[in-house]
């Protein structure tokens, strides 16, 4: 078996033919350059800092897998009939020997060692640019932060499954070696890494270029969800607070509501992973998994469909399809509804306003601010539906209103399993058409295993329990 974990760090994967120069792309073979080759000029930082979002676009990492794995363990996605892919996790039956946690392990380790080419170089820019050096190495201090906490999601137990999070999480790479074979950091370590990156990377970070890029609000709006894992309500307030605050964004309006996504930079929009008519991956993008013309593995559950409203704007995320029935129901996921010729160009959100509304309802539920609450919920309910009547309940029953509603407004976006997770929830699916309808809490199974490449290569890193020796 390859080192997988080696082969991570020594591949110099923010050298994209997709993103490097005509010049550059002549030069010795990626596997043989160094730093001292290739960064040194500042433009080389922004061409590596562009691979960077590539690698993010890639269909093991927010252009598909890690979103869709992240729902289809829920009950809010049931299988449809031709389900194949990730057919394993939405049955809680996969393996370490799958290639779906393969291959999310090494596109984001890819991208940390993107990161740290570019954080431990040392370039010294000419002044005329240093705040634009700064935003770059700001951005991949974000990239960095993301990715490890991406990691920690994906294959460690949430952050209060333990008493300080002592249970493993996984290594934290901050810098090349080519002979590493690391054991696991605590999810504690590799939280407090996420966070001081993304501390740093605020405070580098004074340029706004786009909702595509890593800006300091979207690294606040981070901040915030990591603090809300954590269970750090007063932080995670905040940090949704400093971006809610800022007035650079709004939610966007009832009637712009379903197409949010294939506009793109939307006023709500944060920082999202950009797709467009060039750059796309068809029906292998996130959409595709759910949409007739595209692999259509997928559909929406009545669980979810049940608690939207008939009036609300967000029951247009789903369209009829009269090819299914029965048990499928007729209906399919269109909250990602680019068609034929620009399939796949939809941006896929990674952090929205309206998330920052929810976090900040629920941390000021679970802090007993039930009127605070009650007015970022209010805010999410009835952008939706103007006469959604406003929030009442108080104490756990706001706290599950406000879960109900995060159900609603982020479903398809890669949140619900760590959701149900980190509030201790079971999976319930009552329109079930798995193998699997109900998985209690806790569960080994709520986490992808160690890939078999990894410990098969590293005698120092530890399996997830129910994933074998192996």
């Amino acid at each position: 078996m390859k080192n997988l974990y080696i082969s991570i760090l020594f591949i110099a994967t923010m050298l994209y033919s997709t993103s490097c120069s005509e010049d550059f792309i002549d030069l010795t073979p990626q596997q043989s350059l160094s730093d001292s080759e290739f960064l040194i000029t500042f433009d080389d930082f922004e061409v590596a800092m562009i691979g960077g979002y590539d690698q993010m676009q890639n269909s093991d990492w927010y252009g598909r897998y890690v979103p869709l794995v992240s729902d289809v363990m829920g009950e809010d996605v049931k299988q449809n009939a031709s389900a194949n892919r990730a057919k394993e996790w939405a049955e809680f039956n996969g393996s370490s020997q799958d290639f779906i946690p393969e291959e999310i392990w090494a596109e984001l380790y890819e991208g940390i060692n993107i990161a740290n080419r570019i954080i431990n170089s040392p370039f010294e820019p000419p002044a005329a640019v240093q705040a634009d050096f700064n935003q770059i190495v700001g951005e991949a201090y974000a990239l960095r932060a993301l990715a490890h906490f991406d990691l920690v999601k994906m294959y460690a137990q949430h952050y209060t499954f333990t008493a300080g999070g002592s249970h493993p999480g996984v290594p934290i790479v901050t810098e090349f070696d080519q002979t590493a074979k690391p054991s696991r950091n605590t999810v504690a370590e590799v939280y407090a890494q996420v966070i001081s990156d993304f501390e740093m990377a605020e405070q580098l970070m004074t340029l706004d270029n786009g909702t595509g890029r890593f800006s300091r609000e979207a690294v606040q709006g981070l901040l915030s969800r990591v603090y809300l894992y954590m269970e750090n309500y007063t932080q995670a307030e905040n940090y949704a607070s400093l971006v809610i605050n800022s007035g650079n964004y709004s939610l966007v309006p009832n009637a712009d509501y379903p197409t949010q996504f294939l506009d793109g930079n939307s006023s709500e929009a944060i920082f999202e992973i950009r797709f467009d008519l060039v750059d796309n991956p068809g029906s292998d993008h996130l959409g595709g998994m759910y949409k007739e013309s595209g692999y259509g593995d997928y559909l929406p559950a009545e669980d979810l469909l049940d608690i939207i409203p008939d009036d609300d704007i967000r029951k247009t995320m789903f369209r009829e399809d009269l090819n299914l029935g029965g048990i499928y129901g007729i209906l399919r996921v269109d909250k990602f509804p680019s068609e034929g010729s620009v399939i796949g160009s939809d941006n896929i959100p990674v952090v929205r306003l309206s998330e920052l509304y929810l976090n900040r309802a629920e941390a000021r539920a679970k802090l007993g601010n039930d009127t605070g609450a009650q007015e970022d919920l209010n805010m999410i309910k009835q952008r939706g539906w103007a006469d959604a009547p406003a929030a009442t309940a108080t104490g756990d029953a706001l706290v599950t209103e406000i879960l109900s509603e995060r159900r609603i407004e982020l479903s398809f976006e890669g949140h619900r399993i760590h959701d149900i997770a980190r509030n201790k929830l079971d999976v319930v699916r009552q329109d079930c058409t798995s193998t699997v309808c109900t998985v209690t809490y806790p569960n080994a199974r709520f986490i992808l295993p160690i890939p078999i490449e990894e410990t098969d290569v590293n005698p120092n890193i530890a399996q997830n329990p129910e994933y074998g020796t192996n």
